[in-house]
């Protein structure tokens, strides 16, 4: 059972809350007891708790360990703290120990694991005045060196075949990857509480929908009972929630439970379809009250009709975007939570509504789905199988449904858990290795878990695996299916239309540069992009291939802006990696723009990943301090709640889609303005438009012009007429409420002299300014850069004469205290020759 705090727990004596935590190394074997560590002259160094082995490397200022140091040693944890409760019983709980571990009290062994993702509780007795825990986590490598049963296929996704036995993380274990050190440690809380002083847990907490009501369901364990089987409760029980009050009633020895039933509920939505209305819920326990967590009501399900893929919330069918999710601290697996939170609402400001957490990584923690509750953003979830052909035998199954079910009973209320899925590529990968689809079954993803999840959080879609539904199951026009025909696999742009995706659950990987000030900071600048080993242990290549993903982005520069991306990283190395931020930054909006708009068969884009794991070009379109990159902003474009995509139809012409996923809809104007070489539009077309709440209104610009021009040079006449179009929907009182600049035709990636270009920024208050843009020329790909500083929108086109208002607010840094003083940055444009200063 894992430890989930109910809040601020009033009694609750943790001794190792503050305790100083050290760590070392020794041979594999070196040690089977703590006692043995005192004659092997080791030295320690201080470690956080949660947190890894390479987590206290880089705290000490060393360089990060590699995969094979820290899978081929036992690592010994420990602690020594002192207490004044005197001799008697405690409970133990590790809440997550990667890998196998040996748990040691005042030298005695009270536990032991070999699952990173279940929880450890031991009853221990405790002698007065100081208690030692010490932990110790066996070598990996030598256990996978064990000769065992051969997989049916093998996966290039994993270091060691071996890795199929071992219920670890595949993170810092597949090559390829970005390169991060695999997490050993004590990676979740570890406490210790004295009998009679805990306080409440929250043993489960499930929410659902009944008709217009709402029904809550409760159970708690802990010494604040006060009771035993077949007891009663120690004084006044009750849960309470909405302003209903219910008894707790026993369930177990030391376990109670309550039923709420609530006559009328509000719906959460996610974030771009509606508001996210939560629920406290409070106990009362022997005079006490305790806050036991928040709960929302949502229905979801996923319709396959047609081998389609939609998920359907409170019966409205939703187009799903958003990203991958992996740790914000990859190396310690302790991010503070001011820096997750910033992530998020990067996320969430960007328009995206759904994360997926990936089966080669991690379960997320319910500081993950109370912040998604939040702020609006569902959550996907794998669970923790992904390449590898999982062994087949009961002792196996019966450890990941423990597993599961460990996982997902404390998140029975959060509105914002979407989907669960069995794993990753579990169909995908015996397929490419050549079985035959009926050698690929997998009962214990296909149905153990199905039914699992069935009955653990009752109304969540379950889907087996990612990608699945077609046949190959890695196609993608039948069900859900992971999209690299733009990207990886170098198809021409039109493929995002052309292969007609169903769902995409993971896509578009490239190899995208983070922006001037982190390259500056982790790489001294632009020079070392392309070549040095520290920038190219971000970027990702498939084992096997002699190219990686900045090999692809380069094909992609020149096939997009016809330069020769070599020949410019020789001649302006900063130049060149803005070519490959705006081309990829195109391409991702792109894509996106073409599944989301009206008639597409897709119903959903989540792209392979949100935040890279280190600095450098990698996958994310946030880099790892935070950031955002390029194709961020491109796609916060396309991906907002209200938003006007455009579709180039060929010898058809353009379309504008004005989409609305707000329940209100939209009444207003849509005003086209096309522009020559001059600051005066050369053309003003506009027209009333109703969108419909949740719903979308296509527009034919030549329709409104009334005569023909060939606006996105469809018949190769020549150059196009107006290079520059703004777009423009305006409300019934006149305010902007979705503005676009697009350029039109092959034009402005070269430089092309002095544009006019400036930027003058002011203070907006806490330490926040505000960047007023201008231009005289059309200004192609600006992008703001100020260290230290997130613009609130970069990486856009101003049309001649044109002007943009941008806040920038502080960048969130680890160990940063409060915001830069001052504003220096710079302002540049792909057309432009120079950059222009930011003035304040």
């Amino acid at each position: 059972m894992p430890d989930v705090p109910a809040g601020d727990v009033p009694g609750l004596a943790d001794l190792l809350a503050g305790a100083a935590w050290e760590c070392t190394a020794t041979a594999p074997g070196a040690a089977a007891v703590p006692d043995a560590l005192a004659g092997l002259g080791l030295s320690w160094l201080p470690a956080d708790v949660p947190g890894t082995v390479a987590g206290a490397w880089a705290a000490a200022g060393r360089d990060l360990p590699t995969t094979a140091v820290v899978d081929g040693a036992d690592w010994w944890y420990r602690c020594a703290v002192e207490h004044h409760h005197g001799p008697g019983r405690a409970v133990l709980v590790a809440a997550g120990l990667a890998t196998v571990a040996d748990v040691f009290v005042d030298g005695v062994h009270v536990a032991h694991g070999e699952n990173m993702f279940r929880a450890l509780e031991a009853g221990v007795d405790l002698r007065a005045g100081w208690v030692e825990v010490a932990i110790c986590f066996r070598a990996l490598a030598p256990l996978l060196a064990v000769r065992r049963p051969r997989p049916r296929w093998k996966t290039g996704l994993a270091t060691h075949q071996n890795l199929r036995w071992f219920r670890t993380t595949l993170l810092g274990r597949q090559p390829g990857w970005t390169v991060t050190p695999a997490p050993v440690g004590p990676w979740r809380p570890v406490t210790l509480v004295p009998a009679g002083t805990g306080g409440v847990r929250v043993r489960s907490l499930r929410s659902e929908c009944v008709g217009a009501g709402g029904r809550i369901r409760v159970e708690v364990d802990g010494d604040g009972l006060g009771y035993g089987l077949g007891d009663g409760i120690a004084g006044d029980a009750w849960v309470e929630a909405g302003g209903v009050r219910a008894p707790l009633v026993p369930a177990g020895e030391r376990v109670a439970s309550a039923t709420i039933e609530l006559s009328e509920v509000r719906r959460w939505w996610p974030h771009t379809h509606g508001d996210q209305p939560l629920v406290d819920v409070m106990a009362g326990v022997g005079g006490r009250e305790v806050w036991l967590g928040r709960v929302g009501f949502r229905t979801v399900t996923a319709d396959r009709t047609d081998g389609g893929f939609t998920l359907v919330w409170n019966g409205v069918p939703i187009f799903a975007r958003g990203a991958a999710w992996f740790p914000v601290d990859p190396v310690g697996f302790a991010a503070a939570p001011a820096e997750a939170r910033a992530t998020l609402e990067l996320a969430r400001d960007a328009g995206l509504n759904l994360l997926r957490i990936p089966g080669g990584t991690v379960y997320p923690g319910d500081d993950l789905f109370d912040l998604c509750d939040e702020l609006g953003i569902a959550l996907w979830a794998d669970c923790m199988l992904g390449y590898l052909d999982p062994p087949d035998t009961d002792v196996f199954a019966a450890e990941v449904v423990a597993e599961v079910t460990e996982q997902l009973v404390p998140r029975g209320g959060h509105p914002s858990l979407a989907v669960v899925c069995g794993g990753q590529e579990l169909e995908e990968q015996p397929a490419m290795f050549g079985l035959r689809p009926e050698q690929c079954g997998i009962p214990l993803v296909t149905s153990t878990l199905a039914d699992v999840v069935g009955e653990v959080v009752p109304g969540v879609p379950y889907v087996p695996t990612s990608p699945t539904g077609g046949e190959p199951p890695f196609r993608v026009d039948v069900g859900i299916g992971h999209y690299f025909g733009v990207g990886a696999y170098r198809h021409h742009p039109e493929d995002a239309r052309r292969a007609a995706p169903r769902f995409v659950s993971e896509g578009l990987a490239f190899a995208v540069p983070p922006e001037p000030p982190t390259v500056d900071r982790f790489f001294g600048g632009p020079a070392a992009a392309g070549h040095d080993p520290a920038w190219k242990a971000a970027v990702h290549h498939d084992t096997g291939r002699s190219f990686d993903l900045e090999d692809i982005r380069d094909e992609y520069v020149a096939r997009v802006t016809g330069i020769d991306p070599r020949r410019a990283r020789f001649a302006d190395p900063a130049r060149a990696l803005d070519l490959g931020r705006a081309t990829v930054g195109e391409l991702m909006a792109g894509a996106v723009s073409e599944w989301r708009r009206p008639g597409s068969p897709c119903a959903g884009a989540l792209l392979v990943c949100l935040r890279d794991l280190r600095p450098g070009a990698g996958w994310g379109v946030i880099d790892a301090t935070g950031l955002p990159k390029a194709p961020y902003y491109t796609l916060a474009r396309v991906c907002a709640p209200v938003a006007v995509l455009v579709s180039d139809e060929g010898a058809n012409g353009l379309r504008l889609h004005a989409v609305c996923d707000r329940p209100e809809g939209l009444e207003g104007v849509l005003r086209i303005e096309l522009f020559g070489d001059h600051p005066v539009p050369a053309e003003v077309l506009e027209t009333p438009i109703t969108v419909a709440g949740r719903g979308s209104v296509t527009v034919e610009p030549l329709s409104l012009l009334g005569r023909f021009a060939d606006l996105a040079g469809a018949y190769r006449f020549g150059p196009v007429p107006y290079p520059t179009m703004v777009v423009r929907v305006t409300d019934g009182t006149g305010h902007t409420v979705v503005e676009d600049v697009v350029a039109l035709g092959d034009g402005g990636w070269a430089p092309d002299g002095d544009l006019g270009l400036a930027a003058a920024a002011s203070p907006a208050g806490d330490g926040s300014w505000t960047v007023e843009i201008t231009t005289q020329r059309a200004a192609r790909w600006v992008a703001i850069e100020a260290p230290g500083f997130v613009p609130g929108d970069s990486w856009f086109h101003l049309p001649p004469g044109g002007r943009r208002v941008v806040g920038v607010r502080p960048l969130w840094r680890s160990g940063a205290s409060g915001a830069p003083e001052g504003l220096r940055g710079r302002i540049r444009a792909l057309n432009a020759r120079l950059p222009s200063p930011i003035v304040t």
